[in-house]
């Protein structure tokens, strides 16, 4: 699969990530832990675990580098409008 094709593919499969979890998507890639994560949304730390794996399933990647690659190649508003 070529690069254009590659990111085209990881657009089309965050277009399936809920609000919530395109949040944590963007705030896990760009480094920041489940906890800090929790504590910045408010939420329990086993929900945003929960949302991590359920994220890490739609995308089909293998761990938190992979989707660090994935959020490179699309922009992460969040932290831009939230941090």
């Amino acid at each position: 699969m070529d690069a254009v094709a590659l990111v085209r593919n990881y657009a089309t499969k965050l277009t399936l990530l809920t609000k919530k979890q395109r949040v944590i998507f963007d705030l896990l890639s760009n480094g920041m832990m489940v906890k800090d994560i929790a504590k910045h949304l408010k939420l329990a730390e086993i929900t945003v675990k929960v949302v991590k794996a359920r994220v890490m399933v739609i995308l089909d990647v293998a761990n938190l580098q992979e989707m660090a690659v994935i959020s490179k190649c699309n922009s992460c508003t969040y932290l831009k409008q939230h941090l």
